[in-house]
């Protein structure tokens, strides 16, 4: 029952967007007219189902437990030192098997072959695991979480100031798509065991994965300060010319030793803190091999022709309609929050945390509108070669100067949801599709290519503030009376 309500819930996830990108695709000729093309999309979205299916399944089974488990004995520890160790290493190690990290890294070398793959990867884990610990130190010193949001942002600008706007670019969308389907669930599980443990309020339970997002923006910017190589202006084809068979075997040794570590801090965890009965660590490393399994089948398919699809339609459409071209990312933006099951469990805690007063309808329609003109709004800076720094400048100075007048709940929630609503089909379809778009369009493609990931995740922020400080303005109209 598990696969199948997995399975169901991933399909809902995929298909509103391979639907969007068939009907597109067919229109404008993207497929060959023998067909072929067509049905080789075909059977890589059901790869695609398939293996994220399996993937989430593996990490539902056996890693959400085990970060429990970790969160809560090292808190009992009353080991500071080894507290922040643990979650420095956990979530640098998590980071580096995450499916949209991956994905992303792949397309920045393709902008640009000097920028590899394992140098982005390794600034963005070394990102997620310092802040990780700095997440975990904050909620053992009982440091405000606004406070600690404020001065992080505050710190991001600053390091971006000095930045090229390939790499602020870069940072940002580095931030959204962090927080995929790995590590969310893992670094709130971890979260949620300290805070069991020590006794914590509902407040407490959020902001893990808002702060752990942080860190791969400030080390990707850091990376961008010490960069001194050229940025190329056009996608390189190092994906031409490939055979499936070379492809599947290059995946696999990708995944293979992204997992290894994983795998080895599992071990040890279980010798040496968990100490978990046999039965209990037979599941968790049956949930590590379905992991592996459909992080390998997920790549495979993205790689194979999902993401040339998403990229070929962005340039079809930039060439053909302008309009066309903004409508549909505004229906992609859309498809995304309707199809993200995280979102729809947010919505759900949120209605029930504040006992109705903001219905999950309200909420999920706004995300859904904030992220439908995210999505909007990075065709418009495209089309108009516009800096990234106008969106998202004021987008959070907004977020600053609402996060006061925000309940502290609410501001964990916020940044939490960020990661939420940039889930795997952002990363694999929304971001090839701004690419194609500003490829055919010409310009700089470094510059226009990136930024799309960034906005998705900053709309949710804005959307949740204000919805938490309608909250509190009803919860106090409520006690007055």
């Amino acid at each position: 029952m598990g696969f199948i309500k997995q399975l169901k819930e991933t399909a809902v996830s995929v298909l509103p967007i391979a639907i969007i990108a068939a009907i597109a695709g067919l229109g404008l000729n993207v497929f060959s007219t023998d067909g072929v093309s067509f049905v080789e999309f075909i059977f890589s979205v059901i790869l695609v189902v398939l293996g994220l299916t399996i993937f989430l399944l593996g990490v539902d089974v056996g890693l959400i437990p085990v970060g429990n488990q970790i969160g809560a004995k090292v808190t009992r520890k009353k080991n500071v030192v080894l507290l922040l160790i643990t979650g420095f290493f956990l979530g640098a190690i998590i980071t580096v098997a995450e499916p949209d990290v991956q994905v992303l890294a792949k397309q920045v070398n393709e902008i640009n072959s000097e920028i590899s793959v394992s140098l982005l990867t390794m600034m963005i884990c070394i990102g997620v695991g310092l802040f990780v610990a700095i997440s975990f130190l904050r909620s053992i010193m009982n440091w405000s979480l606004k406070i600690t949001l404020s001065i992080s942002v505050v710190l991001l600008f600053i390091v971006a100031a000095f930045n090229r706007e390939f790499f602020v670019s870069v940072a940002f969308d580095a931030g959204g798509a962090t927080t995929g389907p790995m590590a969310v669930p893992f670094i709130m599980a971890l979260g949620l065991g300290i805070s069991k443990s020590k006794n914590d309020g509902e407040d407490s339970s959020f902001g893990y994965t808002g702060i752990a997002s942080i860190g791969p923006v400030l080390f990707v910017l850091i990376l961008g300060l010490v960069f001194n190589g050229h940025l190329n202006t056009e996608i390189s084809s190092s994906l031409e010319n490939v055979s499936n068979i070379s492809l599947f075997l290059s995946v696999l040794k990708e995944v293979s030793v992204a997992l290894f570590p994983l795998a080895i801090i599992c071990i040890l965890m279980q010798v040496f803190v968990m100490k978990m009965p046999r039965f209990q660590a037979a599941r968790m490393f049956i949930g590590l091999f379905y992991t592996y399994l459909g992080l390998i089948l997920f790549l495979f398919s993205v790689n194979c022709f999902f993401m040339p699809t998403a990229r070929a339609i962005g340039g079809a459409l930039a060439d053909s309609s302008k309009s066309g071209l903004c409508l549909v990312a505004f229906l992609l933006g859309a498809s995304v929050v309707l199809a993200e099951p995280a979102i729809w469990v947010l919505t759900k805690e949120v209605e029930e945390v504040t006992e109705g007063h903001i219905k999950r309808k309200v909420m999920f329609s706004a995300m859904c509108i904030g992220v439908a003109l995210a999505a909007l709004l990075s065709m418009v800076r495209i089309l108009n070669s516009l800096s990234i720094w106008f969106f998202i400048l004021p987008g959070y100075l907004i977020i600053l100067f609402l996060m006061p007048r925000t309940p502290t709940l609410f501001a964990g929630i916020a940044f939490d949801s960020g990661g939420v609503a940039t889930g795997p089909m952002s990363s694999t379809f929304l971001l090839p599709f701004a690419i194609g778009a500003a490829t055919s369009i010409g310009g700089d493609i470094a510059t226009a290519s990136f930024g799309m990931i960034g906005l998705i995740a900053m709309t949710p922020i804005l959307c949740i503030e204000i919805l938490g400080i309608i909250y509190a303005r009803a919860l106090r109209k409520k006690e007055a009376e």
